[in-house]
């Protein structure tokens, strides 16, 4: 007799009891993902602070907190502080005074704020220096990019649940050894480091959440894991809060990891995976641990005979598949290059946002708390929508709201600029909204849309893309500066107006199983039809 896949997955309880729990606790992965994606926003500003000439002064100077100039936090009765450079008044007859920059002299110091420490503090990254905490940033993402790249080949070829195990729990060996770093150049070292195994735990995590349900709760799962995004910005806002020193919330994101030792061993190597590899025994254990767990009783013969058919070109002995097997195949090929520049402008838009709305409010850490609840709002709303509409629809409606917000916000006019400040953030925010609802449609997506046998090396290589928008929107941000402001804006607005029609050209993968060989991958298109609903059959 015959079953299929998919069918064997309903007949274990998806989702019962068993499945749940493996998802909460693959969820709990997500913490040191958005942590690290979003930490340097802390530990990377530098505190309020100014500039002295150390040969004019007492290094223990106190700092006068009651500064009322414009260009300072500080200053004493004869002289003006500012934070590159000082006004020293030298007579108080003459009433003559001098400039000192503390970029261009040897003896040009900093003060800074002693209630919060970063790494700006630590090795003044201000002034002529603002821009190697932000070049820190770039290197961490050019190492989630190499990430990407990496470990969805890896999780492919050698298993998701070995590859999640290494990129769950290097990143905290690491992520301490950064808190105990002496030097700048160490700290960015590491980030790179850490970078290229968050990206691999971020990519596995959700490829094995993906392959865990059927395909009518898999938008809900993918959804709801997002949520933990939204959820993590909020808490990172917290701690740094409470902490606001940067190697106590260095240390605070990374040693909790360690908890996963407690519990990481119950996640199980995706059944998917497992008969795709042609690895029955392995998953016969794990059909009897499920069977066990959700309280089946299943047929003995399963144990026995559990085997899945793949067409022999796609599951040849030894068959490797690398990168290129994305574009090797004409349908593939078009929805990898539309995937890749739609996580390249997603990623473009949505931080390009959230530094617009920066602005928001004078307090950093309820920005962010902003920021957290905005995203969750729209992860919330997109669980009942992809039910209701599918993937293409909502994913569309995501995009222009966020692209036609992008391009109002840039586009107020310059006269109205004093009275429009609220108008412009209030687009900022629905912008960023429009954006985050985009994130988490895109990547349930895109999971559906590869197949088994190449699934991490596509959510990777997107993710290599979605990594580039976010190392190019800080750019885009300073073209603005050197031509106008409303300029940055309207170039996230444009790139994602491009993005939403370009999702016309996918099909929809709604309730539909996920393929498992390229030639399925190959069925599914947005314009000739899909026979993507039937499925290759599991002997029984």
């Amino acid at each position: 007799m015959k079953i299929k896949l998919e069918s064997l997955l309903q007949e274990l309880g998806s989702p019962g009891k068993y499945q749940v729990c493996i998802f909460l606790l693959l969820a709990l992965n997500y913490f040191p993902v958005v942590f690290n994606h979003i930490v340097m926003a802390f530990i990377g500003r530098p505190p309020q602070y100014e500039c002295y000439n150390a040969s004019y002064e007492d290094p223990t100077y106190i700092l006068n907190l009651t500064s009322t100039t414009d260009n300072s936090f500080w200053q004493s009765e004869k002289t003006e502080y500012g934070k590159c450079s000082t006004k020293y008044f030298l007579s108080d007859s003459t009433n003559a005074s001098e400039i000192f920059n503390c970029d261009s002299s040897p003896n040009g110091k900093w003060r800074y704020d002693g209630k919060e420490s970063s790494i700006a503090s630590e090795w003044d990254l201000v002034c002529s220096n603002a821009y190697l905490s932000r070049l820190a940033t770039t290197i961490y993402f050019i190492g989630v990019m190499v990430g990407g790249l990496i470990f969805g080949y890896l999780a492919d070829k050698f298993g998701r649940k070995k590859i999640m195990l290494v990129t769950l729990f290097t990143p905290v060996a690491i992520g301490v050894l950064t808190a105990l770093v002496k030097t700048y150049y160490l700290f960015v070292g590491l980030r790179f480091l850490q970078g290229i195994f968050i990206q691999g735990l971020q990519t596995t995590t959700y490829v094995m959440v993906m392959e865990l349900f059927l395909p009518k709760y898999r938008g809900t799962a993918g959804t709801v894991l997002e949520c933990f995004w939204g959820v993590t910005v909020i808490m990172m806002a917290g701690i740094a809060y409470l902490l606001q020193d940067w190697r106590n919330i260095q240390l605070a994101i990374s040693v909790p990891s360690a908890l996963a030792l407690t519990y990481i061993w119950m996640v199980p190597e995706t059944l998917r995976w497992l008969m795709i590899k042609d690895k029955i025994d392995q998953a016969q254990k794990i059909v009897k641990r499920i069977t066990k767990f959700n309280n089946l009783s299943f047929p003995a013969r399963t144990m026995d005979e559990l085997q899945i058919q793949i067409e022999a070109k796609d599951n040849e002995p030894g068959r490797q598949y690398m990168f290129y097997d994305l574009l090797r195949t004409p349908i593939l090929r078009k929805h990898s290059l539309i995937l890749f520049y739609l996580w390249f402008s997603v990623c473009v838009g949505y931080y390009g946002m959230t530094f617009k709305i920066a602005g928001l409010a004078g307090n950093h850490y309820l920005t962010f708390f902003i920021s957290g609840c905005v995203d969750l709002v729209a992860f919330i709303m997109v669980i009942y929508l992809i039910q209701r509409f599918g993937r293409r629809i909502p994913l569309l409606v995501f995009f222009v709201i966020g692209s036609v917000s992008c391009i109002v916000a840039g586009s107020i006019p310059i006269a109205l600029a004093g009275a429009s400040g609220t108008a412009e953030k209030v687009f900022a925010i629905i912008g960023k909204f429009g954006m985050a609802g985009v994130f988490s449609i895109i990547f349930v997506y895109s999971s559906e849309l590869y197949p088994t046998v190449i699934r991490s090396i596509g959510m990777g290589t997107c993710a290599f893309w979605a990594r580039l928008g976010g190392v190019v929107a800080p750019q885009i941000l300073v073209l603005g500066d050197f031509t106008h402001k409303s300029v940055s804006v309207i170039m996230f607005g444009v790139i994602s107006l491009i993005a939403s029609l370009l999702v016309l050209f996918l099909p929809e993968t709604a309730n539909r199983k996920l393929p498992d060989t390229i030639e399925d991958a190959e069925s599914i298109d947005a314009f000739k039809g899909s026979n993507g609903s039937e499925e290759e059959p599991v002997e029984l």
